[in-house]
């Protein structure tokens, strides 16, 4: 490959090749990322933050949703329980005594396998496991475009505090939440225009912090609720400043009963929509399938929302349509509108970043399309890895 990439009357100096470039620190980008270095690929995480997590972290949405289906079966393994137990490494909270090794099986049907963490140990703590796994890591480092040979992409180009700079790469994972890598390869996406207003934030009165979880009404909208697509430009301004205005709202509330002030200690600093935009693939995996085994199936996840909800997904669901080395990870995978509420929170980014971290080392190593992988093979490492692929569930 050349050492320099070549735009109009620019050109743009390649820092580093590696194997897997995972753009975006939330976590899918946090799963595809030690996924793939611990399959022996030189990885790459490129965020433009300079902590990890996203929205689990800096937006302060600090509830680890369940890893089990309600009916006490585990849905959710490897990675994905690995992050949950890691969250609470430096403390609080704590995982329902049940679902650590030796509990009880009956208890399992009555508690949930979830957790509540605080953001800034969740986020010392996930460094730190991708660092002993030898992931490299850019901050402060924004995705710009990709440089494409073919079918493939081999390089994606970012803006960084040294310029405009090119990192060459064998796959590509697509976890910035916005599918923009996808875009700028490409790709056919689908953008949500109807996020309502969120704004979790902690207060403080002199003596306790308090963790508040505000937002409009989501599952019946009213024609007076404000709604923001992700993508835009002048929503993504209005929707952060709402929030924020949500925020002194709810303390003023709070200062009219309280004995002493109560101020806003800790407010999101990173956009907390819900969905924004999204890859639709050769396949786009649907609300109605429920239950549904797919023979490329990587991984499995619940509704949070619902008891007994499962749903198998799939490896298409994951892929690029044109370009062969490029995958998606998180709330970016190719799914319809309303299971996207499903796939967009945190077991099923773990889930859909392992396997697609998975399979870009296999992919690398072998220089193939994710179309060509031998997908047998994947669902065996995933296994062994600790993932759950469990067929017989369907019927649980």
């Amino acid at each position: 490959m050349n050492k320099t990439i070549l735009e109009p009357s620019n050109q743009i100096p390649v820092i580093d090749e590696c194997d897997v470039a995972v753009i975006g620190g939330g976590i899918g980008g946090i799963s595809a990322a030690l996924a793939a270095a611990r399959n022996g690929a030189k990885t790459y995480l490129v965020d433009k933050e300079i902590c990890l997590g996203g929205l689990a972290t800096m937006g302060l949405v600090v509830v680890y949703l369940p890893l089990d289906d309600g009916k006490g079966n585990q849905l959710t393994g490897g990675i994905g329980e690995e992050l949950i137990r890691n969250s609470l490494k430096y403390g609080p909270g704590k995982i329902p005594d049940c679902w650590n090794p030796g509990g009880d099986p009956g208890e399992r049907k009555k508690k949930r396998f979830r957790a509540m963490y605080n953001a800034a140990s969740f986020m010392i703590s996930v460094e730190e496991l991708l660092v002993d796994a030898g992931v490299k890591i850019s901050y402060d480092c924004r995705f710009s475009n990709v440089h494409k040979e073919g079918a493939k992409i081999d390089a994606v180009i970012l803006e960084s505090k040294e310029g405009r700079i090119a990192l060459g790469c064998k796959a590509v994972v697509d976890a910035t939440g916005d599918a923009d890598v996808c875009v700028a390869a490409g790709e056919e996406t689908v953008a949500y225009r109807r996020n309502i207003r969120t704004a979790w934030f902690y207060s403080y009165d002199g003596a306790d912090l308090k963790l508040h979880q505000l937002t409009d009404e989501m599952y019946n909208i009213t024609d007076e609720q404000p709604l923001y697509e992700g993508v835009r430009q002048s929503d993504i301004f209005r929707f952060n400043y709402d929030g924020r205005q949500m925020i002194m709202d709810k303390v003023r509330e709070m200062n009219k009963t309280s004995e002493s002030p109560v101020y806003p200690a800790i407010i999101p600093s990173y956009s907390e929509f819900l969905m924004t935009r999204r890859l639709r693939s050769k396949f786009e995996l649907g609300y109605s399938q429920q239950r549904t085994v797919f023979e490329d199936s990587i991984g499995m996840c619940n509704y949070w929302l619902k008891k007994g909800h499962l749903y198998y997904i799939p490896l298409s669901a994951l892929t690029a349509k044109h370009t062969g080395n490029l995958i998606t990870a998180g709330r970016c995978i190719s799914v319809d509108d309303k299971l996207w509420d499903v796939t967009r929170v945190i077991p099923v980014c773990a889930v859909t970043g392992e396997a697609a971290g998975t399979a870009s080392a296999m992919a690398a190593a072998e220089n193939l399309s994710f179309h060509d992988l031998d997908v047998g093979r994947l669902k065996d490492t995933l296994r062994g890895q600790g993932a759950i692929i469990d067929p017989s569930l369907k019927d649980a």
